[in-house]
Parts: structure tokens; sequence; C-alpha cells
């Protein structure tokens, strides 16, 4: 190519532009079979992927400013524009507020949480990366469900007050737009086209045009420009990078507002008022394109996937969904060709999840102390009891929910393996449960083999770890931030394609039996309540005794020291595809015994936003241990189940876990860790034991003063064993007072005590002086 090709950097874009251009004409042409005897996609068709594709466009440079400046990914981005959106459609709908005012307060609306995304962002601004794009997804779950709020506010009707009317017309975009009688059409399809396309298509243009405006020509774009090149050269430059970050967070804010609301405008108002994932990794299609770095290449990328993904949806109507699968190779191939040449500034920055605080142990010093052994036997002890009479007091419902938070927090354990241990971050361990559960499910209720249960679920085990093998070769050069993308693509295509009965009805099943073995049947609610906590036990117990091996060992010292591990001869290939093995096979199996529990496999049972949901399950309890993944599983499936309220829910499963990066960012099992460690230091302080592991972080001059066995031991009884300089003040004192008593006394013992004392005082002042 070097040869054959112009060395100018702007001839060769326009050659790839040009080849890019005409191979999408040629399949959207030749490859694709139209519908009926229409060969080709028609020019209509085209024009909506065009305007489609120039919508996009705007998240895109969102992602990629944000990820050149901050060298985050953020998650958020079109979440960020759904309250500007829907309070852009409300003013149109229930006010007479004028449609240009109406976008310019929504536009502003979004700008503001943008803002506000960047001050809040600042507390997180010298920790890793990884953590910053943490923050971005559990953001993104919260504003998904707190943009309706909007509604609520007090110049729109309340929502129990609108009209059926009223509610239908939120799907009729057409009649809430300015010049609703005005409409065309492109070629000879019989699509009609009006004023929100010929809206998107400019208001997509001009915005665009102002960003590459604002970062040549002013004085602020020029400096993010010199942040994005090298943010600590700008820092020493004397440039401010925390008001540039928020600056970045606004303009990010801005984009996602009309980007969301034009792609509402032309397609369906619910596609600008929820939090879509398709549409987010289509959004990270674009912005991998481009290499998260060139602003022209994400815009042009935008436009021929929306070309493609519109002429592929009429040419596959039934099968749409399978254009997500071409996202992810699309994402794949990019992100593996982008960590073949990632700057040396990138390779630094959270590209593994090592910030992870593992759950310790209770100190060997401490583990015989009959308080601290009965404490824990005691612990373990109303555990087991409350496991056991559980299901006896309660009815079906919370049986039935109980067997779902110990099935799902074993899915939840296989992150702790592959993130908390492996240091390899996933957005996708979901979709592995549900291919277990598929499988595992499809064996026992489609094609009945022998065995069912006992049979079905270890199959699926085994072949959910073969599939997350597969996945899992990437990740020898995808890492961090950009393994995050691949996985959420992965997950994206998984969920929206595996319950698609043109492809997967040969194993898709009806119903799932419930396992029956010798005098045992799992038929009712309270014996599947034991079979799934007998589930999780298991799933603990191998946990905890891999974490112990040495396959545990090299796990962590592969997420702590890459080339360390390797200089002693051990192999990084395997040990990373054996970390993907072991999580993927941990998810597979508590699918299919899902499948089992549940009598069934369907999308509902295994949605898409569960593979977020686990991720923020693991990072809130604790993704470093088997205890924090425990409590995480346990509170948010609570949560979700008894709490009635959706909005109510999302506070507390977003806010909280929100709040705990900000105090605590190893999760809600590093709190109460440290609760226990300072009960065992005040045990250990009275006991007199010295246990280095609590007093790590202490000062050792006032851990000398609380420890007696940390000093050096004292030799002698009584005053002998004290020093000498507060044996003399001791002696001093004690003289003094003998010498005044010994004045009282009368006859020819006096004057012979008086010298006694007075030679004793004299010996202690010199034994100071000695030791001084």
């Amino acid at each position: 190519m070097n040869r054959f090709l112009p060395q100018d950097r702007r001839a060769r874009a326009a050659i790839f532009s040009v080849a890019a251009v005409v191979l999408t004409l040629l399949i959207t042409q030749f490859i694709f079979t139209g519908r009926g005897d229409a060969q080709g996609t028609p020019a209509a068709v085209l024009f909506q992927g065009f305007a489609s594709g120039l919508v996009l466009a705007l998240p895109a440079c969102g992602v990629v400013m944000l990820f050149r400046a901050l060298r985050i990914v953020n998650f958020a981005q079109t979440a960020i524009g759904i309250a500007g959106a829907v309070l852009v459609f409300e003013f149109i709908q229930f006010t007479p507020v004028p449609f240009p005012i109406a976008l310019l307060l929504g536009v502003a609306l979004a700008t503001l949480i943008g803002v506000t995304f960047g001050v809040v962002s600042l507390r997180f601004f010298k920790s890793s990366r990884l953590i910053l794009t943490v923050f971005t997804i559990i953001g993104a779950q919260i504003l998904g469900q707190l943009s309706g709020l909007v509604r609520s506010l007090p110049f729109f009707p309340p929502t129990a007050d609108r009209s059926t009317s009223d509610q239908a017309l939120q799907s009729q975009v057409d009649t809430l737009l300015p010049f609703e009688g005005f409409s065309f059409g492109v070629g000879d399809l019989n699509v009609r086209f009006g004023f929100a396309e010929v809206f998107a298509i400019e208001i997509a243009i001009i915005s665009l045009l102002a960003l590459g405006f604002f970062l040549r020509y002013t004085r602020s774009g020029v400096a993010i420009r010199a942040l994005a090149e090298n943010a600590e050269r700008a820092s020493l430059l004397g440039i401010g990078v925390g008001k540039l970050s928020i600056l970045v967070w606004g303009v990010a804010g801005a984009l996602s507002g009309i980007g969301v609301f034009a792609n509402g405008s032309i397609t369906t108002v619910g596609n600008a008022t929820t939090f879509s994932i398709p549409v987010l990794v289509t959004v990270f299609a674009a912005a991998v394109i481009g290499g998260l770095v060139s602003l022209p290449r994400a815009i042009f990328a935008s436009v021929l996937l929306g070309v493609l993904e519109r002429a592929f949806d009429y040419s596959y109507q039934n099968n749409t969904d399978l254009f997500n699968l071409g996202l992810f190779l699309i994402v794949s191939v990019g992100l593996l060709f982008l960590a073949g040449r990632r700057r040396r500034a990138e390779s630094g920055e959270g590209l593994s999840f090592s910030s992870t605080e593992e759950s310790r142990p209770v100190p060997k010093e401490l583990a015989s102390v009959p308080v601290v052994r009965l404490s824990r036997l005691a612990f373990i002890g109303v555990g087991i009891a409350i496991v056991v009479v559980f299901p006896f007091v309660t009815s079906v419902g919370p049986q039935v929910l109980a067997g779902v938070i110990a099935l799902n927090t074993i899915a939840v354990l296989s992150l702790v393996v592959l993130t908390g241990w492996a240091g390899q971050v996933s957005l996708g361990q979901y979709a592995f449960v549900t291919i277990g559960a598929v499988v595992g499910g499809g064996l026992s209720g489609k094609f009945n083999i022998p065995g069912g249960f006992f049979v079905a679920v270890p199959l699926a085990t085994v072949i959910s770890a073969g599939i997350a093998t597969v996945v899992g070769i990437p990740a020898l050069r995808i890492r961090g931030l950009y393994l995050l993308v691949a996985t959420f693509a992965f997950a994206n295509a998984v969920q929206s394609n595996i319950f698609n009965g043109d492809y997967f009805s040969w194993i898709l099943p009806e119903s799932v039996p419930r396992p029956e073995v010798f005098f045992l049947n799992f038929e009712d609610e309270r014996s599947m309540y034991f079979l799934s906590v007998a589930c999780l036990i298991l799933a603990i117990v191998v946990l905890t005794n891999l974490r112990k091996s040495r396959v545990g060992r090299v796990l962590i010292a592969a997420r702590e020291n890459e080339p360390g591990i390797q200089s002693f001869g051990i192999g990084l290939f395997r040990t990373k595809l054996l970390a993907f093995a072991i999580s993927g096979g941990m998810a597979g199996f508590a699918g299919a015994v899902l499948a089992h529990q549940q009598r069934g496999v369907s999308a509902d049972t295994f949605p898409l936003q569960a593979n977020v949901d686990v991720f923020i399950q693991a990072i809130f309890g604790g993704v470093g241990s088997a205890s924090g993944a425990l409590i995480g599983s346990a509170f948010f499936r609570v949560s979700q189940d008894l709490i009635g309220s959706a909005l109510i829910v999302s506070l507390v499963t977003g806010g909280l876990p929100l709040m705990l990066l900000f105090v605590a960012p190893g999760g809600l099992i590093s709190l109460i860790n440290g609760a226990r460690d300072s009960v065992l230091r005040i045990v250990a302080q009275r006991r007199q034991i010295a246990v280095p592991s609590l007093f790590a972080d202490y000062d050792p001059d006032a851990l000398g003063r609380q420890l007696i066995p940390l000093g050096d031991p004292q030799t002698g009884q009584g005053l002998a064993a004290l020093p000498a300089a507060e044996r003399w003040q001791l002696e001093s004192g004690m003289y003094a007072g003998k010498g005044a008593r010994i004045r009282d006394l009368a006859g020819p013992k006096k004057e012979k005590a008086e010298s006694a004392a007075l030679s004793g005082a004299a010996k202690a002042v010199a034994e100071l002086e000695e030791a001084s």
C-alpha cells in the first residue's frame, strides 16, 4: 500500500473515502436482496440512512471528544440527551412555546446535564480511567430513569390527565413539528418525507460545522486539542485541565441533546425518550471506525453505518437484529486494529481493573482468640439458620425470588474471576448466562437427553466455557476500556439474536422440565430453592479453592504485572483464556440452572439490560471477593423486586453505587471489612497481640504506645521493670514523701534515715544521667 498510494495524508483519506462509498453502494445494490422483484435498495431508503447516519454522527463525535481529551469511553453519551429531547417534545405538544425556543431549552438542559457530569467526574479525575468509565455506566442507568421526570414539570399536564389521543400523538412525530403539510418523495418508492428529515440533516450539518469551527479557531477549542494531545504538558503550560474537562462534557451534552432529539424526530418519539443500548452500540461502532480520535472519520463512518443499517432492514425486515452481529464484528476488528497502534500515552491508563480491593480474611494471630472464633461461628450459624428456615416461613413468591437471587449471584461471582482477579473488564457476562440457559434448556426440553438436568447443566457449562474462550481471544490484544466496548457489542449481538426462531428454533425449548432424581422431585418451589442454594454453595466452594490454588495466584499476578509473570515463564495467552473459560463456564452454569428453575427461556427472562446490571452489582458489592458478589446481587435483586416504584429503584440501584465510588471504589465489602478490622484492632489492643496486617497504615510511634508487646521486653520486677526516667520520677516523689515523714520521727534514727533517703535520690539521679 505504501508503494502504490500517495504519501499525502489527505490524498489517502480521499482515496479510502471514495472506496468506502463505492463498497457501500455495491453492498446495498447487489448483495442485499431488496424486496419482491426489485433488486437492490431504493433511493428513498438510502436517503433515510443518510439522515440517520448524520444524526448518529453527533453523539459519535461526543464519544471521540471525551476519549481524546479525557481517555474515557462515555457510556452515558446518548443518555445525557434524553431529558432535553423529552423537554422539547413536551413543549411542542402541550404548550404554545415555539419550536425554536423549545429546541434551545432542550439543548440547554442537555448541556447542563453534561456540565454536571463533568463537575462530578472531577472527583475521579486522578483515578484510573476505568473507574471514570464505570462512573459513566452507572450515570447512564440513572439518567435513563430520571429523564422521565421532565414530564412532571408543573407547566405540563399530569400523566393521569392526559387523554388517549394525547398519548397516541407521541408516536406521530410529523404532527408535532412545524410545516406539517410539507412533504416530498425520493425515487420511486412510495415513502413520503417531511420537515423532520430536512431539519435533522440541516441541524446535524450545522452542529458539526460549528464543532469544527470551535475546535479550530477558538482559544478554548485549541486548548481542548492541546489537552487531547498531552494532558500533563497542557497542565504545565498553565491550561486549566479541570475547567476544560467540564467544557468538553458540556459540548458532548449539547451534541447528545441535538442528536437524540433529531433521531426521535425521524423515527419515533420512543427512540428519543428511552435509553437504547443498540443505538449506543451503533454510536460506538462509528467512533471505533474513527479510531476514537478522528472526528471526520467518525462522521463518515456514522453516515455509512446509517445507510447500511436502513438498507439491511429494508431487505431483511424479519431479521433486522442480525445487523447487531455485524456491528460486533466491526467493533472487534476495529479495536484489534487500534490496539496494535495505540499511543504510548494510553498504554498505562486503566488497561485492567487493578484497583480492586480483595477481601482479607481474619488475621491468623486472632483466628484462635475465643471471642473472634465464637463470633465467626455464630455469624455462620445464623446465616445457615436463615437459609434453612426461610422457605418454611414464606410463601411461594419469595421462594422463587430467593432462588433467582442465588443463581444471579453465581453470574456475579463469574465476574469476580474475570474482572476482580484477572483484571479483564466485561459488559457481556450475562450473555454467557443466556447461552447456558438456551443450551441447557434446549438439551432438557427440546432434545430430552438421558439424565436430563444432571447431564444438560454440565454440558451447557462446558459449551459456555468454550464460547467464552473464543470470545476471549481478542482480549489478548483488546484490554481495559476497549474490552468494555467489545464485550458490550457482543452482548447486544447475542441477546438480540439468540431468541430468534429463524436461527435457533432447533434448540429453543417451549418448556423446560424440573429435575427429578430418585425420591427427590424439584417440582415444588421449596425444593427448587434448596437446589438453587446448593448450586450457589458449590460455586462459592469452587471459587474459594480456586483462589487458594496456583491458578488463582497466577490470575492475580497477571492482573498486577503482565511482564513479571512472563519473565517467570508463565504463558500470558493461556492465563487470560483460562480466566475467560472459567468465568464463562460459571455464568453458563447459572443460566442452565435458571432455565430449569424458570421452566423455560425467553427474552424477558434474559434481557440485554442484565449485562449492565450484573456488572454494576459486582462493582457495588466489591468485585474482588465472593462476599462482595453476594452482597451486591442480594441488594440489587431484593430492591428491584420489593420496591414498587421504578424511580425509587433507579435511585437506589444507581445512586448508591455512584455514591460508593466516591468513598470506597473497592465496593461495599471494603467498608464492611474496614468496620470488622476496627473491631479486631480493639481485640488485639486489649489482649496485647501484635497483628502487623491490621496496623500496616498506622503511625509506628502511636502503635508503640498502644501495643506493649511491640516494645523491647523489660526485665526485673516492680520499679526495676520501668525505664530509668520514669523510675527516677517515682522514686524522687516517694523519697521526698518519706523524708517529710522522717522529720517527724524522734530519736537517734532520724539522721540515719534522712541520709538514706538522700543517698537513694542521688543514686536515682546518677542512673538517669547515665541513661541519657
